[in-house]
């Protein structure tokens, strides 16, 4: 299944990447080796957090929310408002209550239980239109 990951620059504290990959340690591996040139500026970086997706699919909504300003504000809300969880910004996934939906529209991804593992997935259900 792919992942979206979240990174933090080690030298640059504010500099942050989102991508996605199926292998997060071999990702993490060619971030911090300068094979992605948009990131080798930034070296060493570190994995703040990650979040499983149902399908490739999923992956590229996820990941495309969480570069825009809304997931952003999402992301870093929940550390600033949980300033004693070990560590927030995994926490932001792990503790999502099944159903809550993110993102807008036919765009819109949710949260699923899964082995005891919370996956987002593309919401399926169309929205209501408005008359």
């Amino acid at each position: 299944m792919p992942f979206v990951y979240f990174l933090k620059s080690q030298r640059i504290p504010d500099k942050t990447y989102v991508g996605m990959t199926e292998e997060l340690q071999s990702r993490l591996e060619q971030h911090n080796e300068g094979i992605n040139t948009s990131t080798q500026a930034f070296r060493p970086w570190s994995m703040e957090a990650y979040v499983e997706c149902d399908n490739q699919q999923t992956a590229r909504v996820v990941e495309k929310y969480f570069k825009n300003t809304s997931g952003k504000e999402k992301f870093e809300g929940f550390a600033k408002s949980n300033p004693l969880h070990p560590n927030p910004k995994q926490g932001f996934f792990d503790t999502l209550t099944e159903g809550r939906a993110f993102g807008s529209q036919e765009n819109r991804f949710m949260v699923t239980q899964e082995k005891n593992k919370n996956i987002f997935t593309l919401n399926t259900t169309k929205p209501l239109n408005k008359q």
